[in-house]
């Protein structure tokens, strides 16, 4: 079905899929969320009807701000991490600028990028632009050149571009991968400072509240297009009155296991952008995990908890009361950037189909399952042995993790290697409490041998 817009449909055509892995820890989200709290900051929310407000996610445009169902402005995000010349984004450019001509309702339009693009002289971009051939979308690429070039659009459009505007600017483009979450955070803070009369607590403005609050904001909005997803809406939009409910409730300032799963997904999401930027490698062409990456998307809150958990399992930790300060510990830096990530884009082919958290980052090699950790322990004489325990004690209370790992033989870390042991205790009937269907095992009561292995070590027996 079209959307009218001041007696214009919008086609079909000229609309994006909806995506039902979009993500508020993934650049192009957080762009959205930074542009919703920026334009917030310059609103008199006395004089204005927030609920006309919206923002709109993968219609017109990756995303598109709204005023009583129309689009005012529409933005395409470009998360390229070499500073890329004008050809990488010429098509996107040109995109922007048809759809402009085509609904002029549209007051202006932005391409969000990590780097300043290098830009032609300004007879050279219109050349550029005129002479796009694609096979891509080559129907709407025709009908944008048509009412640019032939008939004469060009010119008035091009006034509704921005890009290249970086910082100091009023509508600031370039914002790179890890400075985005900053710069939520600044607004927030400046929200909540200009505002204050509609937060009825202390302290809101702290660096730990600030924290808590961008955190719990980032999975409210996830939740909100998550359900637009699963109730197969066509056009997922949040409005503005609702980005202001999420802002001043007590909720967001508490830590619950909401935060952390929040905090934990954020720092795994800033870890592999930091890899990325390391290895000058494209987050978008990494497939392999960009996969695993969609399924933790989808995970509830307490199942991605003990995926961290099962990602790290020396971490003894209670995911019910987890606390703040331990949550590093439970995705190691050293151990993302030295052994998960890697692996995961390596040895793919080798991975279980996943079906749920318990074959995930589980790699199988004639019937032996290697679980992919972040244990980023140094090696030593009897370090196998103490980090051992240290599992095997996590196991003992956490009957959950205990079935995670029950058919795992081998641990992937960066540095250590050796055989550790110990006694997974008789969980007895537990288990069906915690796992639907759990057929009670033997072997449960045994003793457990398992092997660290080191990621060179397991690169080469994952070998293509």
């Amino acid at each position: 079905m079209d959307i009218v817009e001041d007696n214009v449909a919008i086609e079909k055509l000229d609309t994006h899929s909806a995506v039902p892995t979009w993500s508020g820890f993934d650049y192009q989200g957080q762009v959205s969320i930074y542009w919703v709290m920026k334009q917030l900051n310059q609103m008199d929310l006395s004089s204005i009807q927030l609920k006309d407000y919206e923002l709109q996610i993968e219609s017109l445009e990756d995303f598109s701000i709204n005023h009583k169902g129309y689009p005012l402005t529409i933005h395409q995000v470009k998360a390229y991490q070499d500073k890329a010349t004008f050809g990488k984004f010429k098509r996107a450019i040109h995109d922007l600028l048809g759809k402009c001509a085509k609904y002029p309702a549209i007051t202006l339009c932005y391409l969000h990028t990590c780097h300043q693009i290098e830009m032609p002289e300004e007879d050279a971009f219109k050349t550029e632009l005129e002479g796009i051939k694609s096979e891509k979308n080559k129907l709407q690429l025709v009908e944008y050149n048509n009412l640019l070039f032939k008939e004469g659009k060009y010119d008035e459009t091009i006034e509704k571009l921005l890009l290249n505007q970086a910082e100091g600017n009023e509508f600031r483009s370039v914002i790179g991968r890890l400075e985005i979450e900053d710069e939520i955070k600044r607004q927030i803070r400046m929200f909540l400072e200009k505002n204050n009369e509609l937060c009825k607590y202390e302290f809101v403005e702290s660096d730990e509240n600030i924290n808590f609050i961008y955190f719990n904001f980032i999975h409210e909005i996830n939740q909100l297009v998550a359900k637009g997803h699963a109730d197969k809406e066509k056009d997922n939009s949040i409005s503005f009155s609702t980005f202001v409910d999420i802002l001043t409730n007590e909720y967001v300032f508490a830590f619950t296991e909401k935060t952390a799963a929040s905090m934990l997904k954020n720092i795994l999401s800033a870890y592999f952008a930091e890899f990325c930027e390391k290895f000058d490698l494209e987050p978008e062409d990494c497939l392999a995990w960009k996969e695993n990456w969609e399924w933790i998307c989808r995970l509830n809150d307490h199942d991605f908890l003990l995926l961290c958990k099962k990602l790290t399992p020396t971490v003894n930790a209670n995911t019910k009361k987890l606390e703040a300060i331990i949550l590093r510990e439970l995705i190691v830096k050293a151990g993302a950037h030295k052994t998960l990530f890697p692996l995961v884009m390596s040895s793919g082919h080798f991975a279980l189909k996943i079906e749920g958290v318990k074959e995930m980052f589980v790699l199988n090699k004639e019937g032996i399952h290697h679980l992919i950790t972040t244990i980023a322990e140094t090696w030593g004489k009897n370090e196998a042995a103490n980090q051992g325990k240290k599992i095997f004690e996590a196991l003992k209370n956490d009957n959950q993790l205990t079935y995670l790992l029950f058919d795992v033989n081998k641990v992937i870390t960066n540095e250590l290697e050796g055989p550790f042991e110990g006694k997974i205790v008789d969980a007895g009937h537990d288990f069906e409490n915690v796992i639907p269907g759990f057929e009670e095992k033997d072997t449960i009561t045994k003793y457990k041998r398992m092997h660290f292995m080191k990621v060179e070590t397991a690169m080469e027996v994952f070998k293509s």
